[in-house]
């Protein structure tokens, strides 16, 4: 019993220093409970929560929403409310503890320190050197740059990475009980946390270590093992899938419609390139990591931080500016970074004690397997190179499934990010448990001292020799010759400087090497060892940290506040109309401020349906374009009225507000369709170039277009225009719209509305009919004659098919592991008590 309680009295002693790390750090937030400022978390709470928490209010008991029109004219499973399914206890409670701490960001790097922590005590690591690692993995910059700026998400699922490996390294060693148990929760929660790019990323490195493992066992020839371990981990997947079934199919079916989905148009670009089936190949590469720009993982300022970065009094910038009479403060804030992206929050830095043992690692460490795990990583470093590498990875964007759905590839470098600090405390472990011979020390030692040191010491000394500080962005500032001088001098001394930084990290990590290979009484020093290479490790990563995320960062103002209502927003609400769309010339589709309030027809998301971004390029954009100039030149509001009436799209997304500045009263547009209305004719065209061509030419009050594919659903159509047929919108709600119709004769009615189907089902008088696509992407519907109750009602089949999936698997597998859990435990407990008596 005293063996189990010293066992677990360590774990808990961890997770006491974890929370301590995190307490500490994230200390603005949760003793004095201020919010830390990130951009992309508001600009997600802007996407349709505040109206959603509107119609959440008044829903009747069991409805659901999962379609918004609060961006892009309206799109499915951004935002919404209610739930599909009952709401029954799911396997996200065990969670909760963790991200209770806050979820927003404290949550997070305790998550990571845990899940790392566990990894490195299933690969047998020596105490302190698994709080080494599990520092060294949370505290990368990149986890806190990703939260300072709000990609939770993904941070969530960066955190959880390390669970899948240690599952899959226990099942390897045939520990199946826990093996399978950990492999299940890093899978699951890896999919629930909702980040798929980054969970594919893993999957691609747990192909490697599994080919690792499959060609050592077909060597032993140990086949039924293979297939033992193989069921196990093909079963967990299935399992972890069931849980998070109701996501993963709202993400494939938006995708098969979105941006990320294939294109109906001609099928190569202008110049003659191949448009893959997913997203734009020139935007899925706009962030790729720049080849030289790697020197940022041993060196954080090798490439100048972030874009935004800051120099000091002693820089030339600021005694350029000093003495051409400038009025500066302590610091001057300009282009510091000069790297291949448009822009960055900051790089990606590993550590320089991180890196100098990973090389040591290496080269010490016997296990075939290190060979895989570090292949996988090599691999996904070739992939956040994205256009950089051009030919690796074009042919990967093309071939490899699902490759072509991910944007910022540069973010593959988190894969690299988990086996650097395991390889280099799998290192450090094993020559302090003396599995390391002193022929074997030596040449790691001298190897990794002399390549992560002798980097530092080249750029420290002679910068400009590897590294030429210009950028092909800089013609874009416009800078005058003296200002563009004095910033390259400026960007060499902050690689300078941090190269000196790294060193010194490195030899102070090299010296504790070296010391303890040089002491007769290894034993008692190794516990020395690790505790020096935890200590150095923080405080590397905390001060580079802090570069980025510092107390600073967190603000007391409230995140309801950070939007308040603007003149532009009070006077549009004040409109007693069911349904209406707004345009902010303000970047309108690049900004979710107008989403907060109002149906938008920008946005900003980068999964936006295809067909409408294809009308943004098409038409939308152009139309913007000349309302902006039209109101540069405009004297009156008169004069903006003939750019208005010739906005056909925007007029068919019935626009009927114009925001051109927030603060003064917006600009109504009397050309909007309304909610719906009757056309005379209906036209079927041959294909998809066809139907956006006919955009430009097209009355949609008079006639309406569609894809001849849908030419049977009108087959018997005749319309005789009507004058006095009528159609209106009489109810509203997101996922459920109501319309009479009164007309002589059967009519053709277009509607306002996106169609997406299946998911929006038609009704005539409560029976199901179809409907179809028209004007690109507006829906179309034939209205027998008569009066009748028209209803369009979002519920899609397969959508709440999967929530019930979800709901019933995740409580079952909950108890399921919990009772395995609880049954390991108690078999522990009385197999001690055995041993004792």
């Amino acid at each position: 019993m005293q063996n189990l309680i010293k066992k677990w009295g360590k774990h808990l002693a961890a997770l006491i220093i974890f929370l301590g790390l995190t307490l500490a750090y994230f200390s603005p937030a949760i003793v004095e409970g201020k919010v830390l400022r990130q951009s992309d978390m508001e600009r997600a709470s802007e996407m349709g929560h505040t109206q959603m928490e509107q119609y959440e209010k008044t829903a009747e008991p069991g409805e659901f929403s999962v379609w918004s029109d609060a961006m892009f004219g309206g799109m499915p499973y951004v935002t919404g409310y209610g739930e599909a399914a009952p709401a029954l206890p799911k396997l996200q409670w065990l969670e909760k503890p963790f991200k209770g701490v806050g979820y927003l960001h404290a949550g997070i790097i305790l998550t990571a320190l845990i899940c790392f922590y566990i990894l490195m005590c299933v690969m047998g690591v020596n105490w302190w050197l698994a709080l080494a690692g599990a520092i060294a993995f949370a505290f990368a910059s990149y986890n806190m740059i990703i939260i300072h700026v709000g990609h939770i998400t993904k941070a969530y699922v960066i955190a959880y990475m390390p669970l899948t490996l240690a599952g899959m390294a226990l099942l390897f060693r045939n520990k199946y009980v826990w093996g399978a148990i950990l492999f299940l929760l890093g899978v699951a929660f890896s999919i629930s946390n909702g980040h798929i790019q980054i969970t594919y990323y893993l999957v691609l490195l747990c192909l490697f270590v599994y080919l690792g493992y499959l060609f050592l066992q077909i060597r032993k020839k140990n086949f039924r093992e293979i297939g033992l371990v193989t069921g196990i981990m093909v079963m967990c997947v299935l399992l972890a899938t069931l849980p998070n079934a109701r996501k993963l199919y709202g993400d494939w079916d938006l995708g098969q419609h979105s941006t990320r989905g294939p294109t109906e148009l001609t099928t190569t670009s202008s110049e003659g390139e191949k448009i893959s089936s997913g997203l734009d190949k020139q935007y899925a590469f706009a962030w790729s990591y720049g080849r030289g720009e790697l020197l940022t993982l041993l060196i954080p300022n090798a490439y100048g931080g972030s874009t935004g970065g800051a120099v000091g009094t002693d820089s030339e910038l600021y005694k350029e500016l000093r003495a051409r009479g400038a009025q500066v403060g302590s610091e001057v804030r300009t282009y510091t970074y000069w790297g291949d992206k448009s822009f960055t929050e900051g790089p990606v830095y590993f550590g320089a004690v991180v890196c100098f043992l990973f090389i040591f690692g290496m080269f010490v460490i016997r296990n075939p397997m290190k060979w895989w795990l570090f292949a996988g990583a090599l691999f996904l470093t070739f992939v956040a190179l994205g256009r950089n590498m051009d030919w690796l990875n074009d042919f990967l964007f093309h071939h490899l499934p699902l490759f072509n759905k991910f944007r910022a590839v540069e973010m593959a470098l988190v894969i690299p990010g988990l086996a650097v600090p395991a390889i280099a405390i799998w290192g450090v472990n094993e020559l302090i448990n003396g599995r390391v011979d002193q022929p074997l020390f030596k040449k790691g030692f001298f190897a990794s001292l002399g390549i992560a040191g002798g980097l530092c010491l080249i750029v420290w000394i002679l910068p400009d020799l590897l590294l030429n500080f210009q950028s092909s962005y800089d013609a874009y500032y416009q800078l005058p010759d003296w200002y563009y001088q004095a910033l390259v001098s400026d960007r060499a001394a902050l690689a300078s400087a941090d190269a000196l930084r790294s060193l010194i990290f490195i030899l102070l990590a090299a010296g504790s090497l070296y010391l303890y290979s040089s002491v007769k009484d290894k034993q008692k020093f190794g516990p020395y060892v690790a505790v020096g290479i935890l200590v150095l490790t923080l405080a590397d990563l905390w001060s580079v940290d802090k570069r980025y995320l510092d107390n600073n960062s967190f603000i007391t103002k409230k995140a309801d506040t950070v939007f308040p209502l603007s003149t532009a927003d009070k006077i549009i609400l004040e409109d007693p109309a069911l349904s209406y769309r707004v345009l902010n010339l303000n970047r309108p589709f690049e900004e979710t401020s107008t989403s907060r309030y109002h149906h938008s027809i920008g946005g900003y998301y980068a999964a936006k349906l295809r067909r409408y971004q294809e009308l943004i390029e098409h038409r939308l954009s152009k139309e913007v374009q000349t309302l902006t100039e039209a109101l540069q030149q405009a004297e009156t509001v008169n004069d903006l009225y003939s750019a208005l009436d010739a906005s056909t799209a925007l007029n068919m997304l019935n626009t009927r507000y114009i925001i051109y500045n927030p603060e003064q009263p917006p600009i109504e547009n009397p050309f909007g369709y309304e909610n719906a209305w009757f056309v005379d004719k209906v036209n079927p065209v041959e294909n998809a170039d066809a139907e956006i061509a006919a955009l430009n030419t097209l009355n949609p009050l008079q006639e309406a277009i569609t894809d001849k594919r849908f030419s049977s659903y009108l087959e018997g159509l005749t319309l005789v225009p009507d004058s006095n047929a009528m159609i209106e919108l009489e109810s509203y709600r997101p996922n459920k719209l109501t319309y009479i119709s009164n007309t002589a004769s059967e009519q053709f009615a277009v509607f306002s509305e996106i169609y997406y189907y299946p998911g929006w089902q038609a009704y005539i008088d409560g029976k199901p009919v179809d409907h179809i696509r028209v004007d690109w992407t507006l829906r179309g519907l034939r209205i027998p004659a008569g009066t009748h109750e028209i209803v369009f009602e979002f519920r899609p089949k397969g959508y709440i098919i999967a929530a019930n999936v979800t709901a019933y698997s995740s409580f079952l597998i909950l108890l399921l592991v919990i009772a395995t859990i609880g049954y390991s435990f108690f078999k522990m407990y009385k197999g001690k008590d055995k041993q004792e008596d």
